[in-house]
């Protein structure tokens, strides 16, 4: 299943910004760096999902809310997982079983 999954995450951060905390994690966590980030700074992917964080946007920070999703070869979603609450995330037990639905 590692072998056939990927990880993106989108950020409203530049890619400059990925520059700078890339390192820095990897530093800390001492493991390389898996996901892919996806810079979206005029928040356009973030807009067309619904998935963007009004407090957030009124404060002038377009971020979106915490959103997993789990998408198939062909580019369906077969499960999502949205939270408005940043701290509240799916258990990775919940996300793998998703992903063995997977053919």
């Amino acid at each position: 299943m590692k072998a056939r999954t990927v990880i993106a995450g989108v950020s409203p951060d530049p890619v400059e910004k990925f520059r700078e905390v890339i390192p820095k994690v990897t530093a800390r966590s001492g493991k390389e760096f898996l996901v892919t980030l996806l810079a979206d700074p005029r928040h356009e992917a973030i807009d067309r999902y619904g998935l963007l964080n009004e407090q957030a946007a009124a404060r002038g920070r377009f971020l979106p809310h915490p959103t997993t999703y789990v998408i198939d070869r062909t580019g369906v979603v077969r499960w999502k997982f949205t939270e408005k609450d940043y701290r509240v995330r799916p258990a990775n037990a919940q996300i793998l079983e998703q992903l063995r639905k997977l053919k």
